[in-house]
């Protein structure tokens, strides 16, 4: 690119420089102009930043007569600095300089500048915000480096600097600029409750998307009147309301609102939510935790629960969702605050799990448990966190080339300034990623040897970007992030023709398995520092054990460089705690048997207590739906206690390979259990409970004593999905199939022995036969049915089926007289062919209408015996001509050999009918 480094000396004339410094502006007065420099004094209060040396310069100036000269440089956070603790209070601020490089050589130069933020909270530790990523510069013009920078934190020192790549790049800076808003600061008593009854009208709500809403007086909650919301074409469409005056960064409401479907409506799902917006950065959707259920069109339901805003707003709205197409009333809304109950003192998760050998704690979470008793709890338990959606590719990159890491950013922030480790999720996924990663304009993606470079080149991008971004935040290499999960979900759950049974995604079509290795070896190339897994649900599960452990093989067997083994570990209840202890066992004896060790993780931890457990693929859309396996929840959160006291029990005897548990949601509430793939609110599946209050999972965790006595066993065994079988026929009548019964168990009783019909031994016929299986336990509870299919397909022929017309290629025959065709036949190969399998039909294909038929008693005659090699046989057609003519026929014979495979062949029989 033509570019030269200038050492500390380089020459760079003229100096003076002007800067004009405002005072910033109160809370939640308008946009104002805090900071300008343009040079033409003195440094306007820019200093050098590392070894970088700033003065004014007359060499070049975009305005003016100067502008800001920098060299000295040796190092890539090296630059022009400005102390902005005092201008920039917490708020939204926009931050513009334009950028030249020092014109040294007679070839052109460019290099990439970034502008960032040393930001160190009062009482914390410093974090490395990025505002504006990596722009272009050159020596032949002027570049705006500007980006919005947002921060909700009263710091003891905030320092704006630009550095770059090339450590000892010289350039120039001119006509800066700093505008915007500080934030309003978050009292109590700020925020107001807010309700409506829609008896004065829609009281502020309107329609979502293509959603229609209207007051009715058919029904309602209270009084005479609701709100009707009709013509939902998709999911989040419905009745929304401006709820910016209900919040304050920090504070927990709770939400409620009546629901009730409209007539003739079957029950659905629906949930409240809210989107919230703020200039600058991404639009976050976040459900209210608790409010959602399964709502039907006989009686109202309500939908309630808790709200903490976790992040500066310009704007919010709170809207209920739910099923595509239902149409449903809404009544008595209320947004109030909420008495939040005291965190218990109780011991931490992270020190008790700790002292078992446990080095990481986690927990899934998003910004809103970064504030507020979300953040306490999260301090008190865990010392690691995950986050939750924010570092997904869709997230990260929802458009080529532009990346938000705003969301990301303040986890990172979150974890810096409170010591908490971060295990990174996810950098390839085939769900949550943008259809654009796999599209090249319009066209999909094939596995060509071009649209395969393409689709590499924007995984190493996108990888290196994320990269790229942390490495800035955190230059002195003290990144949080000690995990990160590299490829995510790849084994499918059933058998398919792909290796490792690998999951049919984009990725797989375009690039195949090799995917995987590049994705590895493309994060240890930028993630050095950095411990990487690859990840999977229901890894317990014994055949879908077997295809991952398959997969880490061969990666291991390539060299590729894998770290660790993540498992996600969304289980049920009723799921064996065996079958995960297995897949442990199984790990541990890879690592042993190859020479690498391997980590392992739980990456997704939690627990259902519904009857069905359908797994954990997003993919699948929202059926089937789920049902309470306990009508008594106090008995069914027991359960759980007892569940995770076994879970944990086991798991402490991998305590040397387990290197991090990761609980999947702080909460049941943020749980996405909860409303995935329909509204479940009997789900409790982790330690603390809607009101972050301890539940008997977190005793059983911690000190099972406390757990109350055991309920009675009333839970149906599980058993594992096992693959179809496939075997070839031994004979016509199909095969003997000797197959193994499914795995099955629950956590009372250990291993239960499935039955199956068809049994194991029973003759299968050709084609496919479903194996229905139950299992039930000693206290007689019985498995919902579990089923597979049994393939019979007969082994390639050996016989050679051939037939011909003894008449000769053309038959002659006279009109209205009867004609006979005599075919021979045999078999020219080796094996058998059946007699009594003989089939034959001929289909006229041109000439005068003929019927072209067997003779009485040929079929007879054929089946008589069986055609093993060099047997042959003789048969007739018959036919009686009406009108002269050529008729044409193809007259196809079929039969089976001994061991059922068809055979056939087709011969063209033509009958010259004359006068």
């Amino acid at each position: 690119m033509g570019r030269r480094r200038l050492g500390a000396g380089a020459a760079m004339l003229g100096m003076v420089a002007t800067a004009g410094v405002v005072a910033a502006p109160a809370a939640g007065a308008a946009p104002a102009t805090v900071h300008t420099a343009d040079f033409e004094q003195d440094t306007g209060g820019w200093s050098g930043r590392g070894t970088a040396q700033v003065a004014p310069s007359t060499a070049e100036a975009r305005s003016g007569a100067q502008s800001l000269a920098v060299t000295g440089r040796t190092d890539t956070w090296h630059g022009p600095a400005l102390d902005a603790a005092a201008l920039l209070p917490a708020g939204s601020w926009e931050v513009e300089a334009w950028v030249r490089l020092a014109d040294t050589t007679p070839e052109p130069e460019t290099d990439l500048v970034t502008m960032s933020a040393a930001r160190t909270p009062t009482g914390g530790s410093t974090s490395y915000d990025t505002v504006a990523w990596q722009v272009a510069v050159s020596d032949s013009a002027w570049t705006r480096v500007s980006g919005t920078y947002e921060f909700g934190t009263s710091n003891s020192g905030l320092e704006l600097y630009l550095e770059s790549p090339d450590a000892t790049q010289a350039f120039f800076v001119d006509d800066v600029t700093i505008t915007g808003e500080a934030a309003a600061p978050v009292e109590p008593g700020t925020r107001v409750d807010l309700a409506t009854d829609f008896e004065s009208g829609t009281g502020g709500w309107g329609p979502r998307g293509d959603a229609l809403v209207s007051t009715t007086t058919a029904d309602a909650h209270s009084g005479s009147t609701s709100l009707l919301a009709t013509n939902r074409l998709q999911a989040w469409q419905g009745p929304a309301l401006d709820v910016t005056d209900g919040l304050a960064v920090g504070e927990t409401v709770q939400v409620s609102v009546w629901a009730k479907l409209a007539p003739g409506q079957a029950p659905a799902s629906l949930k409240v939510s809210v989107q919230r917006d703020r200039a600058g950065a991404t639009t976050a959707y976040e459900g209210v935790s608790g409010a959602s259920a399964v709502v039907t069109a006989d009686e109202w339901t309500q939908l309630r629960g808790t709200y903490t805003l976790g992040a500066a707003i310009d704007t919010a709205q709170v809207y209920v969702e739910g099923d595509a197409g239902v149409d449903f009333l809404i009544d008595d809304f209320a947004l109030t605050g909420f008495a939040e109950t005291p965190l218990q003192d109780v011991p931490g998760l992270a020190g008790v799990l700790g002292e078992d050998g446990f080095e990481h704690v986690g927990v899934a979470i998003d910004q809103r448990e970064t504030v507020g008793r979300p953040a306490q709890l999260v301090q008190r338990h865990f010392d690691a966190i995950t986050p939750e959606n924010d570092g997904k590719p869709a997230e990260i990159q929802p458009v080529e080339g532009t990346f938000t890491f705003g969301d990301l950013d303040a986890l990172l922030d979150f974890a810096d300034a409170t010591g908490t480790d971060v295990y990174g999720h996810v950098l390839v996924w085939h769900s949550q990623t943008p259809d654009w990663f796999f599209l090249d304009g319009d066209r999909p993606l094939t596995n060509s040897p071009a649209d395969q470079a393409l689709l590499r080149a924007r995984m190493e991008a996108h990888i290196k970007a994320i990269a790229d971004h942390v490495d800035a935040r955190y230059p002195d290499g003290d990144s949080p992030i000690w995990a990160m999960d590299v490829v995510n979900e790849v084994i499918a759950d059933g058998d398919n023709a792909n290796p490792h049974d690998m999951r049919d995604s984009r990725w797989f079509q375009v690039l195949g398995e090799g995917f995987v290795d590049e994705a590895f070896r493309l994060a240890d190339r930028y993630f050095p520092d950095t411990a990487l897994f690859i990840n999977d649900y229901n890894t317990e599960m014994p055949t879908k054990r077997a295809d991952y452990l398959d997969l880490v093989s061969s990666l291991v067997e390539r060299g590729v460089p894998i770290d660790g083994v993540g498992h996600q570990a969304h289980v049920d209840f009723a799921r064996p705690v065996q079958w995960l202890d297995d897949s442990l066992t199984a790990v541990e004896e890879l690592s042993a048997r190859t020479g690498t060790p391997l980590l392992q993780a739980i990456t997704e931890l939690d627990v259902s207590n519904s009857k069905e457990n359908n797994g954990a693929d997003v993919s699948n859309g929202t059926v089937p739906q789920h049902s309470p396996a306990m009508t008594d929840q106090d008995a069914a959160e027991t359960e759980l206690g007892y569940y995770y006291r076994d879970l944990f029990d086991m798991l402490r005897g991998h305590s040397d390979s387990i290197e991090a548990v990761t609980f999947w949601g702080i909460s049941t509430g943020r749980s996405w259990l909860r409303t995935w793939p329909a509204a479940r609110p009997w789900e409790s599946p982790l330690p603390f409970d809607d009101d972050l209050q301890v539940l008997p999972a977190y005793w059983g965790i911690v000190d099972p004593a406390q757990l109350a006595p055991r309920p009675a066993d009333v839970l149906p065994p599980r058993i594992a999905g096992t693959d179809d079988v496939a075997v070839d026929s031994t004979s016509p009548a199909g095969a003997t199939v000797r197959y193994a019964l499914p795995e099955a168990g629950d956590t009372r009783d250990g291993t239960v022995t499935a039955d199956c019909t068809p049994v194991p031994g029973s003759v299968f016929p050709i084609g496919t036969t479903e194996v229905s299986c139950t299992a039930t336990d000693s206290a007689g509870n019985t498995s919902n049915p579990s089923t597979f299919d049994v393939v019979v397909t007969p082994p390639a022929t050996e016989t050679e089926l051939y037939q011909q017309i003894n008449n000769g290629p053309v038959v002659r025959a006279n009109a209205k007289q009867t004609v006979q065709v005599v075919v021979q036949f045999g078999n020219r190969g080796q094996g058998t062919l059946l007699g009594s399998s003989f089939e034959y039909s001929c289909t006229q294909t041109a000439g005068p209408e003929l019927a072209l038929d067997l003779a009485p008693g040929s079929a007879r005659q054929v089946g008589n015996r069986d055609y093993p090699a060099g047997q042959n046989g003789n048969f007739t057609l018959r036919a009686r001509p009406s009108q002269v003519g050529q008729a044409t026929f193809d007259c196809t014979m079929s039969m089976t050999d001994s061991r059922g495979a068809p055979v056939s062949s087709t011969t063209t029989v033509t009958i010259d009918v004359r006068r």
